[in-house]
Parts: structure tokens; C-alpha cells; sequence
């Protein structure tokens, strides 16, 4: 024999009782109510009862019940498939109960009673072929209605659940004002804390690149209107030029554009489809994503790999390290015979080393907490220090460039003495928030400031036809509009 639970819980289910004879001992306020939720199954109906409020009049007019104006008899029970006991009289309900169980008949008692009955009913509520109920196994009614209430709600946001992008970026902003509002360690995480308690925000997910700070999320209609979103980023407080706000089809195609990389600093480069990723994994771990955002990004990411098949080979492409190495070869054409300075073991980071070892005599590379492996065809030109030592190394460097990830400077204008004043430095900031203290470049000493804001004005000029390149990408996106429509009538329940 089983050891018998500490805790014992109810089974849910839902009775499928159309055209069955069902019982209903009693016919005030409680018994209508059950009534009611018969009928919406529907059951055929008998109400047995001396008295009877109101409320049945319509019922028994319209023929929707069968009503018998008496006391309740053990004979009541006789082929019926579930009964309850909604009498005022607890003696009356057991007897009822009894009779049930004499012939194996589900019955609920609606009180005192309840805990011998065979099964309770929870609240419920209902919006078109959706059916939500909240149970307490009887022991709260009150808490369950509560709950039931705001779940009613929540329901109701749902059904008019649309796409939103609340953002900004290299477009929009310089990197000067744009870098206050970017995201990044604790307050990533704090904004995502203050999201998480809007009420009609369904899922979200954070997108902070170095060009671009974007909320994407799914919300109701009204959550999507009242500006709470752009309060959220500190948006309310500057002009409307300075931002983006995208919605339902708009926020469709922006988001499959942001992933092809056609909206980047560097058009058609492929670092941010893995942003994109990585800031949906971090979402769906904090609990501010689930389904809805996990497929809308795939959507996205499955028409940025068309657009990247068809358009992104017609655009000269570089990632923005490469940007960089490009800049940095028309300010110091004797790159081979230079000593490069890269800050950061990342991704970025890594990127740079790799690209930059065919072209510079050697490389120092500066690491945080991670000690990077060397690429062992490279060893012989890549010495490793840590981000304590870049004052002794720092007077060996012709060029510094910052891809690291940290919050604040790493490069500031304490480390000044131990530059190599005989010599030109170049500094190149990739980094937002940036991490090379802009106010080097004013020190009367011959350094040259690189950073995201510069590199885009100078490859400005590459950029002709970006207009035909993205009406092309719409075209795309546009054909599989059906991918959209499939996903808004997902949260909708078929009502878009």
C-alpha cells in the first residue's frame, strides 16, 4: 500500500457535459450561478426547489431548465452526471450527497459540506475559446476569485496583444547623448525589474549594442500607447526625433532589419543577429520572455538570413573592427611596423587580435579577469598583460584600441604620463558607454580620438544607395507577412 501524501491536491478536469442531465438541488443565488455554468457547458438542466429567486424566471420562461417546484427526494438523483447541493439547509445537502453516493453520481456540495464532496468548482473565466480557472481545492474561495479577477484582466490585454520597438540609436542620436540612456550590468537589469511590473506588458527583451538601446516587446494596446515604455528609457524627456517607437507590422519589420544588420553603424555586418540571440537568452532566463518573444526573434532571424542571401552581398560590408583597421590604415599607412594596444578579450576583442596580426608588427594584448588564448600562429607576435599593467606597456603602443565590455573608462587621463609623448597615438573607442576618457584627446600631446561617432561620419561616403538596398529588404520581409499574421493571431486567440 502506498504511503498516503502529507498534502493531497484536487485533480482538475474539465467535464464534458453536453446533453447530459444534470442537477441542481436548490435555486438561490449560489444554485443560479451553477446553473449558469451548466448551461454554458451544455447540460440539460434541473433545478429542484420549493423556492426560487429571481433570477430563474428567464431561465424557466425561455425553457433553458427544467424546473420542479418541491423539496428534494433521493429519487432526483435517479440518471443524472453531476449534481450539486446548493441548498441553505446542510442537513438537506448531506442528503443529497448521500444519495449521490449510493449510486456512484459525482456531486458537489456548495457548503460546510464541500470537503466531502467528490469535486469543487474552481472560478472561472472565460474570453471566446479560451477558459481559465483558478482553485484553491476549496480552501479559499475569496484568494481564488482574486486571482481569477487578475488573470480576467490580464486575458483581456492579451487579446489586443500587438508588437512594439521603443528605441534609439547612431541615427537618431550622437553617441554623446546617446550614451547616458544605454544599458548595460545592474542597470539592465534594473530596467528590466521595472518593466517586468507594468501591467499589459506581456514579454520583452533588452537590445543594447554600441549603437542601438531598444526595448521589443509584446504588449496590449493600451500599454503600447501610454508612453509608460518610452518613460521606462528615460525617452519622455527629449524630443521625439531622438527616438523610435515601431508598432505591429513596423515593429515586425524593424526587427527582422536590426537582425540583418541593415540598420547598423556598419550595414550588413553579422555581430548583432548573435546580440539579438544573446539579449533573448538573458530575457527568457530572467523570466521577461517566453514563447511570444521566442518567436517573433526566430521570424526575424529566419527573414534576415533571406535578406542576407539577397541583399547584404550588393553592400560593401565591414564589421565595425574592420571599420576600424580601415581608419586606422589611412591615419598610419606604416601599420606593419607598429605596436598595437588592444583592450578587452571578448568577442570584439578577439576579432581585432585576429584581424589586426597580418598587418602590425606586434600586438599587446590587454585582458580583465579572462586570460584569452594566443591563435598559435600569431604567439610570436602577441604579448599578454592585464588591464593593471597597460601604464608599464602603454609607451610601446602606436595605437590603442578599447573593444572591452566594461561599464567605465579603462583608459583615463591618469595614464597620460606614461604615454609615449615623442610619438602620434591613436585611440580608438569602440565601446558604449565609452572607455577611453575623451579628455586625452585635449592634453598637449599629439593624440588623435577615434571614436563610434567619428568612424560613421567617415564611412558616410560608402554608404550611396543605402535607400534602394533597404526598399529591397522590405520587399522581402513584405512576403512573409503571413509569418506575422500567423504570430499575431497566436496571442490573440484567432481574433486579429
Amino acid at each position: 500500500m502506498k504511503k498516503k501524501n502529507k498534502q493531497s491536491y484536487a485533480l482538475p478536469v474539465n467535464l464534458l457535459l453536453s446533453e447530459r442531465r444534470c442537477l441542481v438541488v436548490g435555486a438561490g443565488k449560489v444554485a443560479l450561478r451553477k446553473t449558469k455554468h451548466l448551461l454554458d457547458a451544455d447540460a440539460e438542466v434541473r433545478v429542484v426547489a420549493p423556492e426560487r429567486t429571481a433570477g430563474f424566471a428567464s431561465l424557466i420562461e425561455n425553457g433553458s431548465i427544467e424546473y420542479i417546484n418541491r423539496g428534494f427526494t433521493q429519487e432526483d438523483v435517479e440518471r443524472t452526471a453531476v449534481v450539486f447541493a446548493c441548498t441553505n439547509d446542510r442537513s438537506i445537502n448531506r442528503q443529497v450527497l448521500r444519495a449521490c453516493r449510493d449510486r456512484n453520481i459525482l456531486c458537489c456540495c456548495v457548503d460546510g459540506n464541500w470537503h466531502a464532496s467528490d469535486f469543487t468548482t474552481p472560478a472561472t473565466t472565460r474570453f471566446h475559446n479560451l477558459t481559465v480557472t483558478v482553485s484553491t481545492g476549496g480552501q479559499s474561495c475569496r484568494q481564488a476569485q482574486l486571482v481569477k479577477n487578475s488573470l480576467a484582466r490580464h486575458i483581456e490585454s492579451i487579446e489586443t496583444a500587438e508588437l512594439i520597438v521603443v528605441g534609439t540609436d547612431h541615427r537618431h542620436m550622437p553617441l554623446e547623448e546617446r550614451e547616458p540612456f544605454h544599458l548595460s550590468g545592474e542597470k539592465l537589469e534594473r530596467t528590466g525589474f521595472m518593466i517586468m511590473q507594468l501591467w499589459g506588458v506581456h514579454e520583452f527583451m533588452l537590445l543594447n549594442t554600441c549603437n542601438r538601446i531598444e526595448i521589443i516587446a509584446v504588449v496590449s494596446h493600451k500599454a503600447g500607447t501610454n508612453g509608460i515604455l518610452r518613460h521606462t528609457l528615460g525617452f519622455d524627456k527629449i524630443n521625439e526625433d531622438k527616438y523610435y517607437l515601431k508598432r505591429g507590422k513596423d515593429a515586425w519589420e524593424h526587427a527582422a532589419l536590426v537582425c540583418a544588420g541593415m540598420l547598423s553603424q556598419t550595414p550588413g555586418e553579422s555581430h548583432v543577429a548573435g546580440q539579438v540571440k544573446n539579449a533573448l537568452a538573458v530575457a527568457v532566463e530572467q523570466g521577461w520572455a517566453g514563447g511570444m518573444m521566442q518567436e517573433w526573434i526566430s521570424n526575424a532571424l529566419h527573414a534576415s538570413k533571406l535578406i542576407k542571401n539577397e541583399v547584404v552581398p550588393q553592400i560593401p560590408a565591414y564589421e565595425i573592427e574592420e571599420l576600424a583597421l580601415r581608419c586606422l590604415a589611412t591615419k598610419e599607412p606604416e601599420l606593419e611596423q607598429k605596436t598595437i594596444m588592444v583592450l578587452g578579450a571578448g568577442a570584439m576583442g578577439g576579432d581585432i587580435v585576429r584581424k589586426t596580426c597580418p598587418k602590425a608588427k606586434k600586438i599587446i594584448w590587454c585582458y580583465h579577469i579572462t586570460k584569452p588564448a594566443v591563435p598559435g600562429q600569431w604567439a610570436d607576435k602577441i604579448e599578454l598583460c592585464t588591464f593593471n599593467s597597460i601604464k608599464e606597456r602603454l609607451c610601446d603602443a602606436d595605437a590603442v584600441i578599447s573593444a572591452t565590455e566594461s561599464a567605465g573608462y579603462v583608459l583615463r587621463e591618469s595614464h597620460a604620463p606614461f604615454i609615449n609623448k615623442e610619438e602620434p597615438l591613436y585611440l580608438i573607442d569602440l565601446g558604449v558607454p565609452r572607455n577611453i576618457d575623451p579628455s586625452l584627446a585635449s592634453l598637449p600631446m599629439e593624440i588623435d580620438l577615434i571614436d563610434l561617432e567619428y568612424l560613421k561620419h567617415w564611412f558616410h561616403n560608402e554608404l550611396a544607395g543605402m535607400e534602394q538596398h533597404i526598399a529591397r529588404c522590405q520587399q522581402i520581409i513584405k512576403k512573409n507577412q503571413g509569418s506575422y499574421d500567423k504570430l499575431i493571431n497566436s496571442f490573440q486567440g484567432g481574433n486579429a
